[in-house]
């Protein structure tokens, strides 16, 4: 296997966690507690690291926090 497929799966990895993340969280939800679910399942620095970048903000469902985290 090459370092780009490693690293393509890798990131498909972390796309599915977040994603998995994302339809667990009790909505409306803040930034923090977002972070503080991550943290909790031990989801990894890089994710955490992606979910801080977030508006600093409230989300309403998981379709606007995806976008947001689509989108920073």
């Amino acid at each position: 296997m090459t370092l780009a497929e490693m690293i393509g799966m890798q990131e498909m990895r972390t796309n599915e966690v977040a994603s998995q993340l994302v339809e667990s969280l009790d909505y409306p939800v803040s930034k923090d507690a977002v972070i503080t679910a991550a943290r909790e399942a031990n989801l990894g620095s890089t994710l955490v690291e992606a979910l801080s970048k977030l508006p600093e903000r409230e989300y309403a469902d998981a379709e606007e926090l995806t976008q947001a985290l689509n989108a920073s």
